[in-house]
């Protein structure tokens, strides 16, 4: 009981300054912006597919085939966080593609280690509003 506890309180963190930043940024007289439009397609819309896709239905699938690990990382997470990274490269520059990686394999590592998708798409979310509000 306390890990589940524990790991709602940990969600629970990473998603409490999404409302805010969703609420602040871009707000144009107090109307709804296109910037907000913006923030919710990256902050939850684009994280729930990608995430679906990548470690809900092609990690699993991977790993059921070939379940090995080298070290914290599974294969089937560091294949997956590959694809993951091509699949960036139609819409980033290469370099902004290869460091999808990195964050990749963080949310693969949460979907081996909680066995749900709730917390890489979480994770997934938090990342894109930082980076959207950071980078514009």
């Amino acid at each position: 009981m306390k890990v589940f506890f524990k790991d709602k309180l940990v969600l629970l963190l990473v998603l409490a300054p999404i409302p805010f930043w969703v609420t602040t940024a871009g707000v144009d007289s107090g109307t709804q912006s296109p910037v907000i439009n913006q923030i919710l397609i990256l902050a939850i819309l684009y994280p729930m597919l990608e995430e679906t896709v990548f470690r809900g239905i092609i990690q699993p699938t991977i790993y059921n085939r070939l379940n090995g690990r080298l070290g914290l990382f599974s294969y089937a997470n560091i294949l997956t966080s590959i694809l993951f990274s091509l699949a960036h490269l139609p819409s980033h520059e290469p370099i902004w593609a290869l460091a999808v990686f990195i964050p990749s394999l963080a949310f693969g590592l949460l979907k081996d280690k909680y066995k749900t998708l709730l917390a890489p798409v979480a994770l997934h979310s938090y990342y894109n509003t930082g980076y959207f509000l950071i980078a514009g």
